[in-house]
């Protein structure tokens, strides 16, 4: 019975995480098209997704500790030694499921590196954009001026009169 259970929670697990790796790759999709609206609705779905990973985690947790101690194992027994001990029994599916989370797993921290490394050039190249409007303001010697009127006189940025 634990057996069956923990074999329930680790397929609700790799469920899970392929919605999740689903949701990466549609955010990187976004990412590519600068859509601003649509990576906003993609971070609300992940974290309603973390929150239902996290929920089913205690329950995987629960399972494997039920089944360590019926096996005789201390409860804080990894799943990959409690899949190594029923592979040596000949029963294989607990192990073949652990590797299938654990390639979905890695697929995950791969998208998910590249979904940063892109928000992160994407983040630098608007840093950079705006750091040259910046300096190309800066440059300007021109003042707009309380009568409407420009006004010509040195400037550490643009200031635009309240009267105007």
């Amino acid at each position: 019975m634990e057996l069956k259970n923990l074999m329930g929670a680790v397929a609700d697990q790799t469920v899970l995480l392929d919605e999740l790796l689903a949701l990466l790759e549609r955010e990187t999709g976004e990412l590519g098209n600068v859509k601003i609206a649509a990576m906003t609705q993609t971070n609300l779905a992940k974290e309603e997704l973390f929150r239902k990973i996290s929920e089913r985690s205690t329950i995987l947790q629960k399972n494997l500790a039920a089944l360590a101690a019926k096996q005789g194992l201390p409860s804080e027994t990894s799943l990959g030694a409690i899949a190594e001990c029923f592979a040596k029994k000949g029963q294989e599916e607990l192990h073949e499921k652990l590797n299938c989370l654990k390639k979905t797993a890695d697929r995950i921290k791969q998208v998910a590196t590249m979904n940063r490394e892109i928000a992160e050039r994407f983040a630098s190249t608007i840093s950079s954009s705006l750091n040259l409007l910046s300096r190309v303001i800066n440059q300007s010697n021109s003042v707009y001026g309380s009568s409407g009127g420009f006004q010509h006189r040195p400037a550490g940025a643009v200031m635009i009169n309240k009267e105007a």
